[in-house]
């Protein structure tokens, strides 16, 4: 696992202030891989990568999807997922949207969000290094595609998280300065 021995790496090194957080991000990486992992298990797959998708009937969809949800965080777009897939633009286009009501490239983009989702709500790690670890090129792009998609900001989203795991104490202070109950 590729997030194993960057987690281990940071957090052998500490080289930085952020180091915990992107140990922690990391760690949100794998746990992702065996929520996938374990959902796969629930479908009744094999997780040997052969059944993987089993769901999905057509083999150049499954293809796609599985070359998006492995290369998400990578410069990647349509002719990239296309060339997986094996097909063309059309055909490829026509079988999303039968699956999914939506293109190839919006797929990504909602996966992308929904990888940036779960940083966002359970690491502390800067907006800027989510937006490039999910594959997006700047953190105005993000933010746009994030705020069209869940109508609020990463920022405005982290906090509406941070406050749902506090039980709805949204503006309580974080970590070491945070007020103890008596």
């Amino acid at each position: 696992l590729d997030a194993y021995a960057h987690m281990k790496a940071d957090l052998e090194e500490q080289r930085d202030w952020y180091w915990s957080c992107r140990a922690r991000s990391y760690f949100m990486e794998i746990i992702i891989c065996l929520e996938r992992f374990y959902g796969m298990l629930q479908r009744g797959e094999h997780p040997s990568g052969e059944e993987v998708g089993a769901h999905i009937e057509n083999e150049r969809l499954k293809k796609a999807v599985l070359f998006i949800e492995r290369a998400y965080a990578e410069d990647i777009g349509l002719r990239d997922i296309v060339a997986s897939a094996k097909t063309n633009r059309t055909t490829l286009g026509k079988l999303f949207d039968r699956a999914f009501g939506m293109s190839p490239v919006e797929y990504l983009w909602g996966y992308r969000i929904r990888i940036a989702k779960k940083h966002l709500a359970f690491t502390e790690v800067p907006v800027k290094d989510i937006s490039e670890r999910c594959g997006f090129k700047s953190v105005p792009h993000f933010t746009r595609m994030f705020k069209s998609r869940t109508g609020q900001t990463p920022r405005q989203f982290r906090g509406a998280a941070l406050a749902r795991r506090r039980g709805g104490a949204g503006s309580a202070p974080i970590g070491r300065f945070a007020a103890r109950p008596d």
